[in-house]
């Protein structure tokens, strides 16, 4: 895709509803002087990720049902319903990061396709509700928020930090959505889950792996674009650091789970 296919009108910093509109840095004339190849691909990742986030709204939309169905604590149905409106706040601020960088306002992102797990095995409605609360929120959004770390440690300048910041302070406030909901899971449920912890951790982390990104060169990561095995480590540290002992700590025993992620996380 080129800049052309991208670009309409002129480039803004702005983002987001009048109730959470927020301002970018300033724009500076190293991006400007960038080689317009680095500057296209750049443009490319953030138009794709504000497609993306639209999606992931309507994940949410999902979660808010789903946890209100299982009649969760409602602190923490809010919480869900409020990342809704968080996850088309971060398409905006993609959509205007691609602006930037491409040097004029890019086309809008597209509408992507969407669908979520099923789980035709699960034994109830609720077990597939709370399936998917797992499985989009501690497993999902907790490594979403790994990569955005990743990327994060990666960036130096200073337009990627503050957009990556804002990304990532959400999404772990997203995660905490289900780690909230775990602690506070029927006991019930509870067995139920534990035996799905494998081929859920199997099922994302394949997901994450397959992420599609360019090449890193050092122009590139100043811009938050880490190499491959960088993030690669960071997705199995929140895996063994952060997933594997949280689901212990809220009562969930899955030595199948753990003994996987120990062994190297084959997805």
């Amino acid at each position: 895709m080129s800049c052309q296919a991208l670009s309409s009108l002129s480039a803004n910093g702005r983002w987001g509803g009048a109730m959470t509109q927020r301002t970018l840095p300033p724009a500076d004339e190293e991006i400007a002087a960038m080689p317009d190849e680095q500057r296209t691909v750049l443009a490319r990742l953030w138009w794709s990720q504000a497609a993306t986030e639209r999606r992931v709204a309507q994940s949410f939309a999902v979660v808010e049902r789903a946890l209100s169905t299982l009649e969760a604590d409602a602190g923490i149905v809010a919480t869900a319903g409020r990342a809704i409106d968080d996850e088309h706040r971060h398409a905006a601020l993609c959509q205007a990061m691609a602006s930037r960088y491409l040097g004029a306002e890019a086309a809008p992102a597209p509408e992507l396709p969407f669908s979520h797990p099923r789980h035709p095995a699960a034994r109830s409605e609720d077990v597939r509700a709370a399936l998917y609360v797992v499985g989009q929120c501690v497993f999902n959004e907790t490594f979403a928020s790994a990569y955005l770390a990743a990327c994060l440690d990666a960036a130096t300048h200073p337009l990627a930090r503050a957009a990556l910041r804002e990304l990532l302070s959400d999404e772990i406030d997203h995660a905490r959505v289900g780690w909230a909901f775990l602690a506070t899971m029927p006991g019930a449920l509870r067995a139920d889950i534990t035996d799905w912890l494998l081929p859920l951790g199997i099922a994302n982390l394949r997901e994450w792996r397959a992420l599609t990104l360019p090449a890193p060169g050092a122009d590139l990561e100043r811009h938050g674009v880490p190499a491959r095995g960088r993030i690669e480590e960071a997705l199995v540290s929140a895996l063994r650091g952060v997933v594997v002992p949280g689901v212990a700590h809220a009562g969930l025993r899955s030595a199948p789970f753990a003994q996987w992620a120990e062994n190297g996380a084959r997805t």
